[in-house]
């Protein structure tokens, strides 16, 4: 029983890994509506496999589930993206703040994790440089040494993944980011935590101004034709 489980579990792993590359290479667009049995079908697993896959992805926020009109692939608003950076802003600058003795083990966390950015950024893998840079930011959260908030960050900044994969890949140069978040690092490491709160906070709102003004655009074409 217990193996049978584990192996629905690496199923259902696979087939959100593969729905989530879908979806954050653009072949499913925000707003696409998503069938179960379809997709189920078209990969060869069960419906069950299925819906845990979008269990999955419903969870980081790819995905919202609607009662009356099934599962749809996430599209973030004006506001939505106002109000998550809004959090950000009271969340992650405040940890990086909060007072107590430097973390070693976290800080080699957070090391590893820009390593990884910068690599998927050098080659040009959007997606994967967004998860490493998601992952960068929720590792900042854990200076609050609260659990339970470490878990809600990560579902909240999950709702970002899409749109900070599109401006990632229209930025005129994306390697422009690495300085910041190593310049983070080097002032965390050193116990500069002021300055380094100083630099998130304008990448912060550097980051909503152009996830913004990139969704700004995309829409102001759809209303001039409707």
């Amino acid at each position: 029983m217990e193996a049978t489980q584990i192996n629905r579990v690496s199923v259902a792993d696979q087939v959100a890994a593969v729905l989530r590359q879908r979806i954050l290479e653009g072949e499913f667009r925000p707003g696409t509506q998503l069938q179960e049995l379809p997709l189920a079908s078209s990969l060869g697993v069960s419906r069950n496999t299925m819906r845990e896959a979008i269990r999955i992805l419903s969870i980081e926020g790819l995905l919202r589930r609607n009662h009356h009109r099934g599962v749809a692939v996430s599209q973030l608003t004006l506001r939505d993206v106002r109000e998550i950076y809004q959090l950000r802003h009271m969340l992650e600058v405040p940890a990086v703040l909060s007072p107590g003795r430097q973390d070693p083990d976290l800080l080699k966390e957070i090391l590893k994790a820009l390593e990884q950015y910068e690599e998927a950024v050098e080659n040009e893998d959007w997606s994967l440089a967004v998860s490493h840079d998601l992952h960068f930011h929720s590792l900042l959260i854990r200076f609050h040494g609260n659990k339970r908030l470490d878990s809600f960050y990560r579902n909240m900044i999950g709702e970002l993944r899409i749109g900070m994969v599109l401006v990632d890949r229209s930025h005129d140069d994306p390697g422009t980011l690495i300085p910041v978040h190593r310049k983070m690092y080097q002032l965390l490491a050193s116990g500069k935590r002021k300055q380094c709160a100083a630099v998130l906070e304008q990448h912060l709102e550097d980051s909503e101004s152009r996830l913004t003004r990139l969704m700004t655009a995309q829409t102001a074409p759809a209303m001039r034709t409707a």
